[in-house]
């Protein structure tokens, strides 16, 4: 009698591969927390700087599927590092609905920092939640959408097979913050910066844009009270709107919004360019990571986030990013 074995190994990898990837990016890898650490070296006129410490946070998405656990995990990780200032670059909720009040409030009111907490809103903080429709114009979606498993596969197909433009629907207009989110940032340690700046004891700037999607960007009106003698710590849900700041001032710009995206091949090459493309950005070269941008003597850092409307991941776990200010004379 003959057994062949390698054919039943064969069998049994194949059958065991997509079983145990998808046991990973459903169950395991949503629930990593990966430290990304940068050093900001800072030129001698900024040298008063040094030695700050910004972590930054983003796109938590918390809905009820979230779990207590996570939470505890980011909150035990964000004071382990002792952070000077706490940053959180938008997307507080999922599909601007605020699932669990009580749980985001908690989770929020256990991060502080002595120099503060800043937060921008992503295009998931507004009343109505915005996105790309089945067109790929940047539109409102309702809560009601119907067909949302074909707008889902329209968006990843538009993703993959074409170049998304930030073109917005003919009727779409302006939407105002989500008023349920902003009473619960009102009772925590976070300042919402919606278009404003502030600056900490003649030390920073600190800048908060409206998300783009929304149409609430408004960097003229963030940029009034700006300090142009201060270093700026800049906060901007997505990525693209970093070529709208080009005549502006700021040296960092904090950004979220792509995830990474949450499905990434990092190899082969052309693999990961075309899953970069599931960001939807304009510019789907800044999904995740650290750009520098010489002309402008600008650095942008793209955060993976934590979190999702679906919680999977894949190649791209969840992040907190910590940003250390040095100055070597």
């Amino acid at each position: 009698m003959f057994v062949f074995v390698g054919s039943t190994v064969s069998l049994t990898a194949i059958v065991a591969a997509p079983v145990l990837t998808w046991i990973w990016a459903n169950h395991l890898e949503p629930n990593l927390l990966k430290l990304t650490r940068l050093d900001w070296r800072l030129p001698k006129k900024f040298a008063h700087l040094h030695g700050l410490r910004i972590v930054q946070i983003s796109d938590l998405h918390l809905n009820q599927s979230t779990p207590d656990a996570f939470l505890k995990k980011i909150s035990r990780k964000v004071s382990s590092l002792s952070p000077d200032m706490l940053v959180f670059t938008g997307d507080f909720i999922c599909r601007a609905k605020v699932e669990s009040s009580n749980k985001l409030k908690n989770f929020l009111c256990s991060l502080n920092a002595p120099l503060g907490c800043f937060a921008c809103l992503g295009n998931h903080d507004y009343a109505t939640y915005v996105s790309r429709d089945i067109h790929g114009k940047i539109n409102t979606i309702p809560e009601t959408s119907s067909r949302p498993l074909r707008r889902a596969l329209t968006s990843v197909y538009q993703s993959l097979f074409s170049s998304s433009h930030n073109e917005f629907a003919e009727e779409f207009t302006p939407q105002d913050p989500n008023p349920h989110l902003l009473s619960i940032l009102h009772n925590t340690p976070f300042q919402l910066l919606h278009n404003q700046s502030v600056t900490l004891s003649d030390v920073v700037n600190i800048v908060g844009l409206g998300d783009f999607f929304a149409k609430q960007f408004d960097p003229k009106k963030a940029f009034t009270n700006y300090n142009p003698t201060l270093p700026g710590i800049i906060l901007s849900h997505n990525p693209d709107t970093i070529h709208y700041l080009k005549d502006y001032p700021g040296d960092v710009v904090f950004s979220g919004h792509s995830h990474g995206p949450q499905i990434s091949l990092p190899w082969p090459k052309f693999a990961n360019t075309i899953t970069n493309k599931l960001s939807g950005l304009e510019n789907p070269e800044l999904a995740r990571g650290l750009f520098s941008f010489p002309q402008e003597k600008r650095l942008l850092y793209v955060n993976r986030g934590l979190g999702g409307w679906k919680r999977i991941r894949f190649f791209s776990p969840p992040e907190i990013c910590i940003m250390r200010c040095l100055y070597e004379p």
